[in-house]
């Protein structure tokens, strides 16, 4: 199978799956006003990622075609493969639920806003174009299923269930082989040479969290909410960078660069963000 089938099978069945796997969850009536909670802050996070995300390539002089791959990269983290196991270790397992409820918006987002950004130039005229067909994908009517599943609390039936979980738990392995595989068809001195992937980095691991922190803690109080949001804000850039960017051909090879550096960088910058909110 080449990288491309496989990346299309990732976009196409596994994340798809994964999402409806993860939003199958027990309602309540506590659960839904915290998650509704989650969700607004969630887009609050969003909104401001997305303007500092607009703003730096502009800053930084990247070339006009290379716009769309680092606003990707600056807006959206690997919230969920990184970020669970970390936010699950610092305030248990309770955490991991609404981790999951503040993930639906950048799922929401990733596959509409986050489409829209990478083919933004994709005509070489600077215009922005936004095409609603492209809300017709499947993750983003998984998303939707997934809500809908939650909120009239439909269980799936367990065949179905069990292929689902298997989905999901070949998707980032899965991932990260694409990842590579991207890696290895770039010279390994080259993914180390642009200094803008050192700048959006630096952005992605330490200015997003920083500037997070200072807005939120202001009207924020729980601990636990406020390091979800936090810790989302310090995670490397997302592995599906490198999918989309092949997906819509806009620099795949920048892409896995940027997922590279920042993951390779957030080694260092995720202890030091941990150490920071819980004392």
């Amino acid at each position: 199978m080449s990288i491309s089938s496989l990346s299309k099978f990732l976009l196409h069945i596994c994340i798809p799956a994964m999402i409806i796997y993860s939003m199958q969850i027990p309602f309540t009536s506590d659960i839904l006003l915290n998650s509704e909670y989650l969700v607004v802050a969630a887009f609050a996070y969003y909104g401001l990622a997305f303007l500092v995300a607009w703003f730096a390539p502009i800053l930084m002089r990247a070339k006009k075609e290379e716009y769309g791959v680092f606003r990707f990269m600056l807006m959206f983290s690997n919230s969920m493969f990184m970020g669970f196991p970390i936010l699950s270790m610092l305030y248990g397992q309770d955490a991991i639920f609404y981790a999951a409820i503040f993930n639906i918006p950048f799922t929401l987002l990733t596959y509409s806003v986050g489409i829209w950004i990478l083919r933004a130039h994709e005509k070489g005229n600077g215009k922005l174009s936004f095409d609603p067909k492209l809300l017709l994908n499947p993750a983003f009517i998984s998303t939707i299923l997934g809500i809908i599943f939650f909120l009239t609390s439909i269980s799936i039936p367990d065949p179905i269930y069990s292929s689902l979980e298997l989905l999901n738990n070949v998707t980032t392995p899965l991932s990260l082989v694409v990842t590579g595989a991207f890696l290895a068809q770039l010279e390994f001195a080259s993914i180390f040479k642009n200094v803008r992937q050192y700048i959006v980095a630096a952005i992605r691991l330490l200015g997003l969290p920083a500037l997070t922190f200072v807005i939120f803690s202001q009207f924020i109080t729980d601990p636990m909410v406020l390091g979800i949001i936090v810790i989302t804000a310090g995670m490397p850039a997302a592995v599906n960078t490198v999918l989309l960017a092949e997906e819509h051909k806009a620099h795949p090879d920048i892409a896995a660069q940027g997922v590279c550096i920042s993951t390779l960088l957030c080694l260092v910058t995720l202890p030091l963000i941990a150490m920071f909110l819980t004392g």
